[in-house]
């Protein structure tokens, strides 16, 4: 401590009492019981007197020289009123709001043999504590345990203190140290009390619990130590002397499964990777959910754990042995149960062993037997090449894309042909070729599945897009009237229009080429997809599915980034993009600015999203979660400046519902379109630049194979 401030209180205290008659002026008496507060110690007692202090004056002096510990504030001093049992000023940000403290502290310094005088002079007045043996009436009230009472007695006396108190207490240097040991704001220079949840602290020793930097309890199982907001004076009993477990546990797992900081996480990560056990109040990796918080984790995991790993469950013994020879290193948290050591272990990204997955190929090999195109006659190539294009021409270029041949399936055994929605394939059967009335049955028949799975043109994704389902009927009927509509006109059928070319043998367009996908979202995709190498190599990502796993984002949202859905499909499982976050942490990751991204695939569903479909595109506000989504694209864009910010009016227009957004038209969503631009520019991939219906090319995205389900 420092000594010259000390002697420098000392000097004041005596200074303004000088003059001061210090004869007992008055006295105020408490009768207490001897078994009251009799847990408390004196260290505890003189650390309720400094935290009064530092609740008056955040530079209160807290010193000890030449036996004497002086405690002292500029506040306002004690009134009247704190003098009385029960009457408190303190409010939620101050520890202690029941009157009492002072006057328990004052209690158990006299009663104490290790503590000498104890003197408080404050504005206007002083007293000194004493402690008195007494029964009532002298005895004539019976007792039960002949203990009789305490009396606290305070003796009064005038001073010419006009500001701040002072407490002088004679004691040892040791228990001063200790007392004041147990403020941060004491020892640690700057210190300012933490916001909510509260601060996790790894300096000192562990375990210690602080509320607003005053410490109330120390567990030495645990790993950290914490400090609580001020406003947690609810976890502590009367006196604080105990902290509620409950809610302790809350507090101290709502820190930790928050917090981004490298430090705390390599802590924890190393401590139970080791093999160490954590206490039941900092298991907190099952509630770790916000997505920056995951990506943190995810990547001390990449910068500290091999780049092939495994962790083994009951049940998984055969598959690490394998793993264990391809290379794979096993990471384990022995100490954790099985439910927290699976928790962490996604928080790492680590997989548990097991043989690999049977993909879908695999489960469905040899039970469509498919006749290649170079097998077909010339009369079936031709037949096949004319219907899809009329049908196309009839319904729109997103009627139909890759049309397959087989001549037997297990999938659809009594069929002419079926639609898969995992792939948007259409397949028909070989003997139908000869027919072309036949041909175009199927044909119209399999493009109102796809329509209705996947939308396109005047028509949006709907649920019910299967046979024998009222959607679909409804669609075949719209297709009829529309069919009828062009032979009243006798206009013809419309040109068809150019659809970009598959590339390679995939023999069908990518998702990002589907003329059914709004155009924002096609050339999101080649942005995304074409930015990827770099990405990888500035990253030094292994590949895209390593760039992904290193967010911490869930692979959907890549591959919905990446292989685009048209406006209003709803998929049940998967294909979910929405969460602003995460978006954000993908286009870092690739380094795209994140509004670009949101903005790209989103801003043309949002006349759509939160309303009735029989609403979908009317005039209107957009909903609350769209608009304020929109509201934190457009403060992120005016963050980037320059040519970023012009676009803002058009897009707060939009949401306000100040600009039309037919669903008819996708002139709308120009601002997001020359978004995609600049960021295309920005990064020198202008000679990629797509045309208005995407470039051609395949887009390889980092995803798991999709379930596919195949319909009649």
């Amino acid at each position: 401590m420092d000594d010259s401030t000390a002697t420098a209180v000392a000097a004041d205290r005596l200074d303004t009492t000088s003059n001061a008659d210090q004869s007992t002026v008055s006295t105020l008496t408490y009768p207490i019981s001897p078994d009251y507060v009799s847990s408390w110690t004196p260290v505890r007692a003189l650390s309720e007197l400094i935290a009064n202090a530092l609740d008056e004056d955040p530079n209160a002096r807290v010193s000890w020289a030449n036996g004497v510990l002086i405690i002292a504030d500029d506040g306002p001093g004690i009134p009247e009123e704190g003098l009385v049992l029960g009457h408190s000023t303190k409010g939620a940000g101050q520890i202690g709001q029941f009157g009492e403290g002072k006057k328990l502290a004052a209690l158990v310094l006299a009663r104490s043999p290790q503590i000498g005088e104890v003197r408080c002079e404050t504005v206007g007045y002083g007293f000194t504590p004493s402690v008195q043996r007494h029964r009532l009436l002298d005895g004539l009230v019976p007792s039960l345990s002949q203990q009789g009472a305490e009396l606290l007695v305070y003796h009064l006396y005038r001073t010419g203190r006009v500001k701040g108190t002072v407490f002088t207490v004679e004691c040892s240097r040791e228990l001063a140290d200790e007392a004041r040991g147990r403020f941060r704001a004491l020892t640690e220079p700057g210190y300012r009390p933490p916001a909510s949840p509260g601060q996790c602290v790894l300096d000192g020793e562990p375990g210690r619990v602080w509320i607003g930097g005053v410490l109330v309890n120390v567990q030495p199982d645990l790993l950290a130590s914490y400090d609580l907001p001020l406003d947690a004076k609810g976890l502590q009993n009367r006196d604080r002397t105990v902290v509620d477990a409950g809610a302790l546990r809350t507090a101290v797992r709502a820190m930790l499964a928050t917090s981004q900081d490298e430090k705390i996480i390599d802590r924890f990560a190393q401590h139970v990777l080791g093999g160490g056990r954590l206490a039941e109040l900092e298991q907190f990796f099952s509630e770790v959910y916000e997505p920056y918080t995951r990506a943190a984790w995810r990547w001390w995991a990449r910068t500290h754990l091999p780049d092939w790993t495994y962790y083994t469950t009951t049940g998984n013994e055969e598959a690490a042995l394998d793993l264990i020879d391809n290379g794979y290193t096993e990471v384990a948290a022995k100490g954790l149960s099985s439910y927290l050591q699976r928790s962490l272990m996604d928080l790492l990204g680590v997989e548990v062993a097991r043989t690999r997955q049977t993909r879908h190929y695999e489960r469905s090999r040899n039970k469509t037997t498919w006749v290649p195109n170079k097998a077909l006659t010339a009369a079936e190539r031709e037949m096949l090449t004319s219907s899809r294009d009329l049908v196309r021409r009839a319904i729109g270029p997103f009627a139909l894309d890759r049309v397959r041949v087989y001549s037997a399936s297990e999938e659809s055994p009594c069929a002419d042909g079926f639609y898969t929605p995992s792939t948007g394939d259409t397949a028909i059967h070989r003997d139908v070729l000869a027919d072309r009335h036949r041909t175009l049955l199927v044909m119209v028949h399999e493009s109102a599945h796809r329509v209705g799975h996947r939308g396109g043109g005047r028509w949006l994704p709907i649920r019910d897009y299967r046979d024998r389902t009222r959607g679909f009927e409804r669609l075949l009927s719209d297709f009829g009237a529309l069919l009828l509509g062009y032979l009243a006109d006798g206009a013809g059928l419309p040109d068809l229009v150019a659809v970009p070319e598959p590339a390679g043998r995939q023999q069908r367009l990518t998702a990002a080429d589907d003329p059914a996908v709004p155009a924002v979202r096609r050339e999101l995709a080649h942005l995304l997809v074409d930015r990827l190498p770099g990405a990888i190599t500035d990253g030094g990502f292994r590949d895209a599915k390593d760039l992904v796993a290193s967010t911490g984002v869930h692979p959907d949202y890549w591959r919905t980034l990446t292989k685009p859905k048209a406006t209003g499909h709803r998929q049940q499982r998967g294909g979910r993009a929405w969460d602003y976050d995460k978006n954000a942490l993908l286009a870092t990751a690739a380094g795209i600015h994140p509004p670009v991204v949101w903005l790209g695939y989103h801003l043309c569903e949002g006349p759509l999203h939160g309303r009735p479909r029989t609403k979908w595109g009317q005039p209107g506000r957009w909903t609350k979660k769209m608009r304020d989504a929109m509201e934190r694209a457009c403060t992120d864009l005016e963050k980037l400046g320059d040519s970023y910010t012009q676009h803002i009016p058009a897009l707060r227009a939009l949401s306000e519902g100040q600009s039309a957004a037919a669903m008819d038209s996708d002139s709308w969503h120009a601002p997001a379109r020359a978004l995609i631009t600049l960021e295309r520019r920005r990064l020198g991939l202008d000679k990629h630049l797509p045309s208005n219906s995407g470039a051609t090319g395949p887009v390889t995205a980092a995803a798991a194979d999709d379930n596919s389900s195949r319909h009649g």
